[in-house]
C-alpha cells in the first residue's frame, strides 16, 4: 500500500469517527484500530488528533466548494444562480457534520485550528458572491452601491441561520420554506426589472 493510500484510508476512518462521535470522543486509538495499523502510523502522517481534524474539514469543506462552483460557472441567470448557490450551499453544509462541529462556540474557541480552514471557505463564498452579484448587476436584476457591503451582510444573514439549521437540527424542518421564501426573492427581483 502506497503512502497516499494509507494517509487516504487514515482519513477515510477519521471521517467516518468524528463525524459520528464527534472530535472530543474520537481517539486516535480508535481510528488506528479501524484501520488495522499501529497508532504510530497516524502519527507519521499527522502531528495529531487537530490536524487530522482539520484535514477532514478542509476535505469536507473542498466538496462543497466543487458543487458550489458548479452552480457559478453554469450559463443560468444571476438571480437562478444566487437561489441554486444558496438552496445547495445549505443543502451540503447540512450533510457537512463535520463542519457542523466547528460552529459550536466552544468549539471554535478553544479549537483555533479549524480558523485557517473556515477562513479559506469564506474567501471562497466572498469569490463566488461577487462573481454572482456582479453578473446580476450586469443583467439589471441587482442594484448596490458597494458590493463588499451586500457580500458583507448577505454572508451574515446565510450563516447565522446556520446555527438553528445545523446544531439544533431545524434544517428538514425549514428546508422547503427556505425554498419556497427564495424563490418569492427571485420571483420578486425578476418583477422589479421589468
Amino acid at each position: 500500500m502506497s503512502k497516499i493510500d494509507v494517509k487516504e484510508l487514515i482519513i477515510n476512518s477519521a471521517t467516518k469517527y468524528f463525524s459520528k462521535f464527534g472530535f472530543h470522543k474520537t481517539t486516535m486509538d480508535e481510528i488506528a484500530k479501524h484501520i488495522h495499523k499501529a497508532k504510530g502510523v497516524l502519527y507519521y502522517y499527522f502531528k495529531g488528533k487537530e490536524e487530522l481534524f482539520n484535514e477532514v474539514l478542509k476535505q469536507e469543506l473542498n466538496a462543497v466548494k466543487i458543487e458550489l462552483k458548479k452552480i457559478v460557472d453554469a450559463d443560468n441567470d444571476s438571480l437562478i444562480t444566487l437561489k441554486e448557490y444558496t438552496l445547495t450551499r445549505l443543502k451540503l453544509l447540512h450533510r457537512a457534520v463535520n463542519y457542523h462541529e466547528t460552529l459550536k462556540a466552544d468549539f471554535f474557541e478553544k479549537y483555533l485550528f479549524v480558523k485557517d480552514v473556515r477562513e479559506d471557505f469564506a474567501l471562497f463564498e466572498r469569490d463566488q458572491l461577487k462573481i454572482i452579484l456582479e453578473r446580476g448587476k450586469k443583467e439589471g436584476f441587482l442594484d448596490f452601491t458597494n458590493i463588499n457591503s451586500t457580500i458583507n451582510i448577505f454572508m451574515m444573514v446565510i450563516n447565522g441561520i446556520e446555527i438553528p439549521l445545523f446544531l439544533q437540527e431545524k434544517y428538514a424542518e425549514y428546508e422547503s420554506t427556505i425554498d419556497e421564501l427564495s424563490s418569492m426573492i427571485v420571483n420578486s427581483l425578476r418583477t422589479q426589472k421589468r
